[in-house]
């Protein structure tokens, strides 16, 4: 087989680092392949928005929901190198391995909220909930009281947590987070009336 010609090496060199077209974002695109659809957006918002962590942990997000996993790991990466010590990154990138199945990669990165941002009470309660709706209950629970030992009377969030173990079928772990809240807001409508929605919104009446 005769090599192939110098000039043709470097059009063909050339070809492979050309970017991709951008799409036209149109009726005809919205109706197509669904993981076109998220790595297109995701390359337009990156394009216009390309150094923001919180974005750029969005569209890892997005690749990976695309079957993308060596861009969405790139764009993880470069997130978490420009706010290695942001809670809501953190969380942004924890949960988006969680939601896809890489259960391993998802505790890796939620662990990193306790040890570099362990004072960031929405991320560590967001974490809470996403574990206890995956039936992760011990790990949850972890983040869950690590939020309570730095705010005690967080009763809203409490009521959350609770929620979040009734999706999961969790009535026992439910009941006891459900109980803390109206120990703090005894006289509180909002609260009873956030357990009755819980329950009834998730069909738990066994």
């Amino acid at each position: 087989m005769r090599p192939l010609p110098l000039l043709a090496l470097s059009a063909l060199s050339l070809a492979a680092q050309a970017p991709k077209a951008t799409p036209v974002f149109d009726e005809t695109f919205f109706n197509g392949d669904r993981r076109i659809i998220l790595g297109g957006c995701a390359d337009r918002a990156r394009a216009i928005k390309p150094r923001d962590a919180k974005y750029l942990a969005e569209f890892g997000r997005a690749y990976l929901a695309a079957l993308d996993k060596p861009r969405a790991e790139a764009a993880f990466r470069e997130a978490e190198q420009r706010e290695p010590k942001d809670g809501q990154v953190l969380h942004l990138i924890a949960q988006a391995w969680l939601k896809h199945g890489y259960k391993t990669e998802a505790l890796e990165g939620y662990e990193k909220i306790l040890t570099r941002d362990p004072k960031n009470k929405e991320a560590l309660a967001q974490t809470g909930v996403d574990l206890a709706e995956v039936g992760l209950v011990a790990e949850a629970e972890r983040y869950m009281l690590a939020l309570a030992a730095l705010e005690k009377d967080d009763w809203e969030r409490f009521l959350r947590f609770g929620r979040a173990f009734l999706v999961a079928g969790q009535r026992k772990r439910a009941a006891a987070w459900f109980a803390r809240a109206v120990a703090l807001k005894p006289d509180e409508e909002k609260v009873f009336l956030e357990i009755s929605r819980a329950f009834a919104e998730t069909q738990s009446v066994m």
